[in-house]
């Protein structure tokens, strides 16, 4: 290379070189992380989005009565609808050999040969499956406690016990995971539906649009033209369900984490430009008399500038050269971690051409942008002030009250106070490192604070449901027969039998937003509560609790009060229930997580509709510790269901809160773990940022040491010194920090659960994360000071006199 601006560039990153890979290694972290989440989110949302709409997912499902194969030829005379099956889906329980129950959603099939719409596809043993077998859902597996040969027990509603044996594996990427959800998908044909005591009977009329698949109103138009043409034969339809046009159940969840991510990447990417301005700077500041004599011999200042910004650029170029294949590494590892998690396959990690282009123009754009100062302002010395530099700072130390006050402090240690002194020297540079250093330390003790505030909050929300296990029945029983079982069951310290709706709210223009979004409007339940129960406590954030005597009074949780704009503390609303329009006055709105909406009404309303009858009960079990251990529920739940079956009462499945507990920390998991890893990258940026710094205020006194070095101190002395200094900016960064988790931690904890939960957190704050935060602090501090402090602590006084 023969132009001798770029020798020069390539020389001082020489002489300087570990200074210069540490910014290599600071800016490609932040390339490396800008280029994995870029990556991650242009194969995730295109494999998401390929694989979900590669099942072409039902635009509509009409629930009707037994379907014939002459419905279904009806309906395909529709120009619009592309296809049409009929499918069935109950609820069931499902048990493997001592196992406990588990909930169980069946899915029936009639030709397995031939599905054209929400399609599924085998992976693993028979297909389609026989008579007496069943098929099981991939990432189900697992809440069965099942593999592929056993044989499990079925059984429907109010029907016998029936074995039925696992003969295959399917992927279904249309469905919420099992393991979120914590339920096991199963698939049967009609054949096998007969042995389980159903009629055999289909009675989900999927259909999907010939075009405008994504449409939402296009949808809504063809579905209601097909309802009527289905009760135009004779048929009744029920719920008309329309999911959100090409969206996977859990998208949102998927696109919230990865745009939390981007924001992150960005930020690593700032962070890292603040180690190019470090580096230039103190470079600059080494070379005033170099930069001189360019000048002197007519060199401008832009031809000045142009090496320094050619130095950057060197930067960039070469943090590229190692971001670019640790960012495909990153991204691959985090497209299987979110894969797994969601239950979908990735049939290629190819990344878009766009996607480097973006990376190779942020990773050569960022050195340069954060050159741009300290370049511009060192190339405008003058030749005069630039030749007469003689290596000291002007800003002499002691000038300022906060400098005097500094010089104040005593101690025998000389060493440790010319080491605190020296740290605000570089009053700039200090600035930009304690800022790099103090946002990993934000970041840190608020991913510990927002864990700590969520467990906290969840941990209130499950305190305010004072029952641990969950009874459903398929019909509604006397109310009498129910508690008494109840009483006679060992074990359970209380129960209570309730009796739980479904209200139905008119459709918004456009339709809803939520996935239980229907033609004729949102779904969500209704829990008559019994006046002066002990099951629930609800926090009432608005308004009041219900309270005796109420009749036509109603409390809607925070999930039913952001779904429906009308309900509002003081407003007449109406919904329906059943067959029957209801009207309502909202008294309080109740903050709850997770569930699905929820009313709570008085139990007189109920009564006044189905005297002394119940559908669901709530039990409290007798317990020495905070929560009831596995064995002692199943035995619970073994002895009420012998005493409900004396009774005549029949259980259509259980719940305990354990595990919707499990549920919840299922879903929060890729949260936390995003939390932990997006403050351990700005921790090693920020680390990697105090090495520069204190390696440029070692290149910076050198002649100082030198001197120090020949009035008699020991290299142990020097290496004091540095330490020290490092050790101090580490805890000023601490410091900072601790002043701005707090807000922090709560702004960000407060919209993840307002955007995920509508509504507020719970905030604690960790003590123990300002304490780890320390000790990190001043452990990071001490090991980023070692090697420049060794390396000062070796230079010679003949060495360092001779520096320039």
């Amino acid at each position: 290379m023969q132009n001798p601006r770029w020798r020069k560039a390539i020389r001082d990153f020489w002489q300087e070189s570990t200074r210069t890979v540490l910014v290599v290694l600071a800016i490609a972290i932040g390339i490396a992380g800008f280029a994995a989440v870029l990556s991650t989110y242009a194969v995730l949302t295109r494999e998401l989005n390929k694989g979900y709409l590669a099942t072409d997912p039902a635009s509509a499902t009409l629930h009707t009565d037994a379907i014939d194969d002459a419905l279904i030829s009806a309906v395909l005379t529709d120009r619009d609808v592309s296809a049409a099956e009929a499918r069935r889906a109950l609820g069931a329980r499902i048990k493997t050999g001592p196992a406990e129950w588990r909930y169980l959603e069946i899915f029936v099939v009639k030709d397995y040969g031939g599905i054209r719409l929400s399609k599924f596809v085998p992976e693993q043993g028979a297909w389609p499956p026989a008579t007496g077998e069943m098929l099981i859902e991939r990432d189900a597996f697992r809440v069965a406690h099942a593999k592929i040969g056993d044989t499990v027990t079925i059984r429907i509603g109010q029907g016998k016990e029936q074995t039925l044996h696992v003969s295959g594996r399917v992927h279904d990427v249309g469905l919420a995971q099992a393991r979120m959800e914590n339920c096991v998908y199963g698939y049967v044909t009609l054949q096998t539906l007969t042995l389980l005591g159903e009629k055999p009977d289909l009675d989900q009329l999927k259909i999907l649009l010939a075009e405008n698949r994504l449409d939402e109103q296009h949808i809504r138009s063809v579905a209601q033209d097909v309802k009527k043409l289905v009760e135009g034969r004779g048929h009744s339809v029920g719920d008309v369900d329309i999911p959100r046009p090409g969206k996977h159940p859990h998208a949102d969840l998927m696109g919230l984490l990865l745009l939390a991510m981007s924001s992150f990447g960005f930020f690593v990417l700032i962070l890292s430009g603040i180690l190019v301005v470090n580096l230039l700077m103190g470079m600059m500041a080494s070379q005033v008399r170099q930069i001189g004599v360019m000048k002197a011999i007519g060199g401008t200042r832009r031809q000045v500038a142009g090496i320094y910004f050619g130095q950057a650029l060197l930067l960039g170029i070469a943090a590229l050269a190692i971001a670019l294949p640790v960012g495909i590494a990153g991204s691959r590892a985090l497209c299987r971690s979110f894969a797994i998690l969601l239950n979908f396959d990735i049939t290629s990690f190819a990344i878009p051409v766009w996607v480097y282009l973006w990376v190779v123009a942020v990773g050569l754009l960022v050195p340069l942008l954060a050159a741009a100062w300290p370049v511009w302002k060192g190339s405008a010395i003058s030749v005069r002030e630039a030749l007469a530099d003689f290596g000291v700072s002007r800003n002499t130390f002691g000038s300022s009250v906060f400098d005097r006050m500094l010089a104040g402090i005593g101690g025998r240690s000389r060493p440790l106070l010319l080491g605190m002194r020296n740290s605000f020297r570089r009053r700039t540079r200090l600035a930009l490192t304690l800022a790099t250093l103090a946002v990993g330390g934000i970041f840190f003790m608020s991913a510990i604070n927002i864990r700590a505030s969520m467990v906290k909050t969840f941990d209130l929300w499950f305190a305010s449901k004072q029952y641990d296990l969950t009874v459903g029945f398929g019909n509604a029983y006397p109310s009498d027969r129910i508690e008494r079982a109840i009483r006679n069951t060992p074990g359970v310290a209380r129960g209570e039998a309730w009796f739980i709706s479904e209200g139905i709210l008119a459709p918004h223009p456009g339709g809803g937003q939520y996935e239980n979004n229907t033609l004729d409007g949102e779904h969500f339940s209704v829990h008559a509560v019994p006046s002066g129960t002990e099951m629930i406590k609800l926090e009432i954030v608005e308004g009041r609790d219900l309270l005796p005597g109420d009749s036509d009074a109603v409390v809607v949780n925070t999930i039913l009060a952001a779904m429906a704009p009308e309900m509002k503390v003081g407003n007449t609303v109406s919904f329906r229930m059943g067959k029957e329009m209801t009207t309502w006055r909202v008294a309080g709105i109740a903050r709850e997580f997770f569930p699905a909406p929820v009313a709570y009404v008085p139990q007189a309303f109920m009564d006044q509709r189905h005297p002394g009858m119940r559908n669901t009960a709530f039990l409290a079990l007798d317990k020495d510790k905070d929560k009831p251990d596995p064995a002692s529920m199943n035995q619970v739940k073994a002895s009420l269901e012998r005493n409900l079956q004396q009774e005549g009462v029949r259980i259509m499945g259980s719940n305990s809160q354990v595990d919707r507990r499990f549920s919840i920390d299922q879903h929060m998991l890729m949260i936390y773990v995003f939390l932990l890893v997006m403050s351990g990258i700005i921790v090693v940026v920020g680390g990697l940022g105090l090495a520069t710094t204190m390696s440029l205020n070692v290149m910076e006194r050198r002649r100082e040491m030198g001197v120090i070095r020949a009035i008699g101190a020991r290299p142990a002395t020097i290496w004091l010194i540095i330490v020290t200094e490092g050790v101090v900016v580490g805890v000023l960064s601490w410091a900072l920090a601790a002043l701005a988790a707090w807000p922090v931690s709560k702004f960000v904890g407060d919209s993840l659960v307002r955007l995920i939960f509508h509504s507020h957190l719970d905030f604690l704050f960790q003590l123990q994360g300002l304490l780890v935060w320390l000790a990190l602090s001043v452990l990071f501090s001490a090991v980023a000071s070692f090697l420049p402090a060794w390396s000062a602590s070796q230079i010679t006084v003949r060495e360092a006199l001779a520096y320039e």
